[in-house]
């Protein structure tokens, strides 16, 4: 009888929300052994309140190192086939870059089916000062980045404190870009808080070079893995305030949250109790084994562990069906969606 009752809540919740609002967080350099509700030492309370109120992945994986993750999760595809396998700076090095010819990312999916659309964070994929519209035809209608250190312009080498933030075309110097890039997301938000949006989020934190943020700016821990815990710390601190936003606007309901990371960690940390090695560039576990927590009150009431495999190929599928946005026959994906292992199904696959 239990079952049967969490059958059809599920189906009168799905239904309730037909194009749920979608929020995608990804934490850069930083891996499981620095999230609490992991086993982690370093405490990240607003991270670990997601997983309370949504599913906690404990199989999710990623590519080892940043840009392969970053084009396998925006066209679904693996390096194999997208053929970014290893990490390559495009406005440092130079090149073409993803071209939307090629490929048709997630955000252009959503923003042809009526969603708005917003990336905030960190974009080393197209050199943004001679292709100033890409992220538009990769389908953002709006944009708040650190456009990556660009060969040419000494002044994008800075990401953090005085750091040069693009904002929709305009570049400008920001106090502490992390603390600008997220308003602009939580006005996003507010701005389109009654029409289905889509935010892609590729955080600049927990990435070097290490520095004091706002929270220990007065009295700054020395070295380098005491800076990277700061980081984990303001990192946290700005997802809460995100969340925070996303309830505050009564949107909880009929919106999905993912957090995750694009690789293993940095700086090395503590899982379970015991050292964990830095993972960042390895093949190995560390490497890959990521965290993934998805808050979703339409499809689970929370509080959920799960097994079920989910690798970042499996999110661009996740997005479409949960927007109603059939596949095309001409759009290769290799992964699937996870939406009913959401619903709590079994055997999802």
């Amino acid at each position: 009888m239990r079952n049967l009752f969490l059958f059809l809540w599920m189906t009168v919740a799905i239904h309730a929300v037909e194009r749920p609002n979608i929020i995608l967080i990804m934490v850069d350099d930083m891996g499981r052994d620095w999230v609490s509700c992991y086993g982690a030492k370093h405490q990240t309370p607003n991270i670990d309140q997601l997983a309370r109120e949504g599913v906690r992945y404990e199989t999710a994986w990623s590519m080892p190192i940043c840009t392969p993750t970053r084009v396998t999760l925006l066209t679904g595809q693996y390096p194999c086939h997208h053929g970014w396998v290893q990490h390559y700076d495009v406005p440092r090095r130079g090149g073409v870059g993803l071209r939307p010819d090629h490929f048709i990312t997630f955000a252009r999916h959503l923003r042809n089916a009526g969603y708005a659309t917003a990336i905030g964070g960190k974009w080393q994929v197209n050199h943004l000062g001679k292709q100033p519209d890409i992220l538009t035809h990769h389908g953002f209608d709006e944009h708040c980045v650190w456009p990556g250190a660009e060969a040419d312009n000494p002044e994008t080498i800075e990401r953090f404190w005085n750091g040069l933030i693009a904002t929709n075309g305009n570049r400008a110097k920001a106090v502490y870009g992390p603390d600008t890039i997220n308003r602009f997301l939580i006005d996003f938000i507010q701005r389109n808080k009654d029409r289905p949006f889509l935010v892609y989020y590729p955080m600049l934190l927990t990435h070097g070079p290490y520095a004091a943020t706002p929270l220990n700016e007065t009295n700054p821990p020395e070295g380098k893995s005491a800076l990277y815990a700061g980081n984990v710390t303001y990192m946290d601190h700005l997802i809460g305030k995100l969340v925070s936003a996303v309830d505050e606007l009564r949107l909880a309901k009929q919106t999905i949250i993912i957090f995750t990371g694009d690789n293993g960690s940095a700086c090395s940390g503590v899982l379970d109790g015991k050292p964990y090695p830095k993972g960042k560039g390895r093949k190995a576990d560390w490497g890959v084994h990521v965290p993934f927590i998805v808050r979703a009150p339409f499809l689970t009431k929370g509080d959920i562990v799960s097994l079920d495999l989910i690798d970042f190929t499996d999110i661009y599928p996740t997005f479409l069906e949960l927007a109603g946005i059939p596949s095309r026959k001409n759009l290769k994906l290799d992964g699937r969606s996870f939406v009913p292992s959401l619903r709590g199904s079994e055997d999802p696959f």
